[in-house]
């Protein structure tokens, strides 16, 4: 990613966004009046756009792009318009690609100006329990990159108690609005998730201590959450910090086996006991 990323970058990727979105649709008065650019600048953009690989032409005095973007120009574009580091790849970019086809660089797009504009985004989002597709309304707040994919971060209904992580690949019937948040702030990604361990917000904050066998020696050097303290002591390697207990931190304890105690809270190691001993019932 380059040191800086130029608004004149975001630009050329805004205008294939929506060219991609509708070929044969915008005329170069067109993009010059949606991206409030003089023709002279906007064809210097079609002159990078091209430069960089994409093949954006006219025809009949409308634009199209003549052929397919590679994913792997895509995962570029995308990282760009995030900025993040264009050379990290997208994991899941062939699987998200599958299911928003020509509309994926314009939903990664969209997505980003409604955060920015604290605008609602309204989508389809699996099922209730009567197998009943739920539509969703949500406030995004931000975008979480995982080690495969990406989580959009938002307000469900608006509601600050309601924050909500959707998988972007999860999300159908994408209806992009200009409704705005009631709220003039919203708090950012670190208050949502500054207790939580990993992008999991459920659970009880809590005062954690876990002792490890002095054999894991690669937790003295990992990052699980950022009030988190680790000393080397006699015993092992202790590991404390606050944070709210969710199964999926319950079913990380467990995933260490032996080589991990829990000190405390008491209500964490009943919590743990009981979970071992129903998984000792099973066999």
């Amino acid at each position: 990613m380059p040191k800086e990323i130029s608004k004149e970058l975001i630009r050329q990727i805004d205008i294939i966004s929506m060219v991609l979105d509708k070929p044969d649709n915008f005329s170069e008065n067109d993009i010059s009046r949606l991206v409030s650019e003089s023709l002279t600048t906007v064809r210097r953009d079609f002159t990078k756009i091209r430069e960089i690989g994409i093949p954006l032409h006219s025809s009949k005095r409308r634009l199209k792009i003549n052929q397919k973007i590679s994913t792997k120009l895509l995962n570029k574009l995308i990282n760009t318009y995030l900025a993040l580091n264009d050379t990290d790849t997208i994991k899941n970019l062939k699987g998200i690609r599958q299911i928003f086809k020509d509309e994926t660089l314009k939903y990664f797009v969209q997505i980003v100006k409604s955060i920015n504009q604290k605008t609602k985004i309204e989508f389809d989002y699996e099922k209730d329990e009567k197998r009943i597709t739920l539509r969703r309304n949500v406030i995004p707040v931000g975008l979480l990159k995982t080690s495969r994919s990406f989580i959009l971060v938002g307000l469900e209904n608006d509601d600050i108690q309601k924050v909500r992580f959707y998988l972007i690949e999860k999300l159908q019937n994408i209806n992009f609005t200009s409704k705005k948040s009631a709220h003039k702030s919203l708090p950012s990604m670190y208050e949502f998730l500054k207790d939580s361990w990993g992008i999991y917000q459920s659970g009880v904050v809590e005062n954690v201590e876990l002792l490890f066998d002095n054999s894991c020696t690669n937790i003295k050097n990992r990052v699980f959450i950022n009030n988190q303290i680790i000393l080397e002591t006699e015993k092992g390697v202790l590991f404390k910090a606050k944070l709210k207990i969710s199964r999926e931190f319950i079913s990380w304890i467990l995933g260490w086996g032996n080589k991990c105690k829990v000190i405390k809270p008491k209500s964490l190691r009943n919590e743990i006991i009981k979970t071992a001993k129903d998984i000792i019932k099973k066999y």
